[in-house]
């Protein structure tokens, strides 16, 4: 099991710093070579994905991979950097 925060970062036009946080949980799936995840916002009125679970071939590692690419490609998260702590507090 992988748990992580994807933090995600950037600077309105106004200069003012915006951020959105995740809370990310991936582990294998029931049926063997495949991986789950799920992503759970940290953050008020954070976009989240039509399923907040995701279920990928490969493992927990591409499980964990699938659910940040989503979250960066949610309408209202472009232009936001990404960082992930693999020690979330």
């Amino acid at each position: 099991m992988i748990n992580a925060t994807l933090k995600l970062t950037r600077t309105a036009d106004d200069g003012a710093a915006m951020f959105r946080k995740y809370f990310l949980i991936a582990d294998f799936a029931k049926v063997r070579g495949q991986g789950n995840s799920s992503i759970v916002p940290l953050s008020l009125g954070a976009p989240m994905p039509k399923s907040d679970q995701l279920t990928v071939r490969g493992g927990e590692n591409e499980a964990l991979l699938a659910a940040v690419e989503v979250v960066k490609g949610l309408a209202g998260n472009e232009g936001f950097a990404a960082t992930i702590d693999f020690a979330p507090d």
